[in-house]
């Protein structure tokens, strides 16, 4: 069940500290009993714990312990937000490893801006990452991608948190997946507003959505330091994360990563296609 985990918070000043709000799964039945590695997800901007509740008792129902956490900026999670850059989020998650006495390597698994950070995280801790999963992340994000970010970041600038949610929503989300739950979609955008706060999402924005290949915070540069084995999913229809890029990017990794191109699905793989996307990863991870 949710629970906020207080962490140092370094952001804030020497001896802060702040919380992470963190949803954290034992193995259902005998603790061991399954594969005795954590496996620790990050969400994109604006998901919530909410937003992976589908998927963490099914993966906790393998015998694994799932642990997923709303980053610095995302959701209820209460951490200073005057730098929210990659090296902060990797800090961010060493000190929540250390405050859930999770001292040995875990499976890594990050959507869009959570795939980012996580790809940081295993370029920066390798000895913390023993296999790597990402989703919606790519070598670029093309013309088209660059124009959708372009076009929250204005959304952003007004201060309304529910325009930049129905932006993402047809921006994020294949065409099947939205004829399919037209109706529910006013209820996801109403629980993107009341489960984030704007003060994180624009922070989030301004110092992460950042396509420039000479910082070495670039997946084209992270890439090739990450040791662990990687497998790379993507949607076809993906605007953000386009398949070409998707496919660059698995030649930076050494070895090249695995990818995998999921037919008819948009940006969000593990929600469009939920069946899919945990089988792979289950068998990605048992390899």
């Amino acid at each position: 069940m949710p629970e906020f985990v207080e962490i140092p918070d370094p952001v804030a000043g020497p001896g802060a500290t702040g919380q992470l709000r963190v949803d954290r799964r034992l193995p259902e039945g005998a603790r061991g009993a399954g594969p005795n590695v954590p496996l620790v997800i990050l969400g994109g901007m604006t998901q919530t714990l909410s937003s992976w509740g589908g998927q963490v008792r099914p993966l906790a129902a393998t015998g694994r312990e799932v642990i997923v956490y709303e980053a610095r900026g995302q959701g209820q999670t209460g951490l200073a937000l005057e730098d929210v850059s990659p090296p902060v989020h990797v800090g961010d998650f060493e000190r929540l490893l250390a405050a859930l006495a999770i001292d040995g390597p875990v499976d890594l698994c990050g959507f869009s801006f959570g795939g980012r950070i996580a790809l940081a995280i295993a370029a920066e801790r390798p000895e913390r990452v023993r296999k790597l999963v990402l989703s919606g992340v790519s070598a670029g994000r093309g013309a088209l991608g660059r124009v959708i970010v372009r076009a929250w970041q204005k959304a952003l600038a007004t201060g309304d948190l529910e325009a930049l949610a129905w932006f993402s929503l047809a921006d994020t989300l294949g065409p099947t997946y939205l004829a399919q739950n037209e109706a529910v979609l006013p209820a996801i955008v109403k629980a993107t507003v009341q489960r984030n706060r704007f003060e994180g999402i624009s922070a989030l924005f301004s110092q992460t959505l950042h396509d420039d290949e000479t910082s070495p915070w670039h997946p084209l540069r992270l890439a090739p330091r990450v040791r662990a084995p990687a497998l790379l999913l993507a949607g076809e229809l993906d605007r953000l994360a386009p398949a070409p890029e998707v496919a660059a990017l698995a030649e930076r990794f050494s070895p090249p990563a695995q990818h995998e191109i999921l037919p008819g699905i948009g940006h969000t793989v593990a929600i469009e296609a939920p069946e899919r996307w945990r089988q792979r990863v289950l068998e990605f991870l048992a390899q």
